[in-house]
């Protein structure tokens, strides 16, 4: 949808709702009309996988005992920083993979994102990764699950820094899942690096790299970034949201009264 047909139909409304604070401040400039932040929630249901299923999902991608899998979950686009997680996986070791779970692309301005996909498929070529980067296709919930809990660390370098927007990283939280992604262009302090997600700068492959590599190899950390992550994914329950989106809408309807 075009910036000013969002304007304008910003404009004509009693209440708003944003679910991050940069499309906060952007509303905020539009309108004087009342307007919360109320976040999104997971995009999956949240399902804990018993071993085996983890394990056969490894197996099924041909990994090794000593072997270390990256996960990213979302269509892919120019803003997601995909081709940045390649860079970074291209200066790993042979022992790292990386796992693209989920479909590739979305309906939304599908030429670009198809011509997106096409350059990565190209430079997964020019830097010899094809042994090492996999793709599922589209997943039963349940089986995302087990794809998100068979990563030992999922890996998603927004372009455009983390935000709440995404319902992919809702996902990742509600999970448990040690996250490595980028820092949001507007403060988000949801999200703790260290204690709940590991942040580092946007468009960096090396510095992406190196917080790989670390992470990989202090499991406590990543226990503890887990932990952390399924405490925050708490302020995303699709309960607690319609709680609060309902008690917005019949305090818009009570002021136009």
């Amino acid at each position: 949808m075009r910036q000013a047909t969002v304007r304008g139909l910003a404009r004509r409304a009693a209440g708003l709702v944003a679910t991050n604070a940069a499309d906060h401040d952007v509303l905020r400039g539009w309108t004087d009309a009342p307007l919360r932040q109320i976040p999104i929630g997971s995009n999956i249901d949240a399902y804990e996988p018993h071993h085996v299923e983890i394990a056969e999902v490894r197996d099924g991608l041909g990994l090794g005992d000593g072997d270390v899998l990256l996960g990213y979950f979302g269509f892919l686009n120019e803003t997601k920083g995909a081709d940045t997680l390649l860079d970074a996986l291209a200066r790993l070791d042979g022992h790292y993979h990386l796992v693209f779970i989920g479909g590739q692309t979305g309906a939304s301005d599908p030429r670009n994102n198809e011509a997106f996909l096409g350059g990565l498929r190209g430079q997964i070529e020019r830097l010899g990764l094809g042994g090492r980067v996999h793709w599922t296709g589209f997943l039963s919930p349940g089986r995302v699950s087990a794809h998100l809990a068979a990563a030992d660390l999922m890996v998603m370098p927004y372009r455009d820094g983390v935000s709440l927007r995404r319902g992919t990283l809702m996902a990742v939280l509600a999970h448990g899942r040690p996250l490595v992604t980028t820092t949001p262009a507007t403060p988000t302090p949801e999200l703790r690096h260290g204690e709940n997600v590991w942040l580092v700068r946007p468009d960096d492959a090396t510095t992406l790299a190196g917080a790989i590599t670390a992470l990989a190899a202090d499991p406590t950390r990543r226990g503890q970034l887990g932990r952390g992550a399924r405490e925050v994914a708490g302020l995303f329950d699709w309960g607690r949201i319609a709680g609060l989106t309902a008690d917005f809408y019949a305090e818009v309807v009570a002021g136009g009264g």
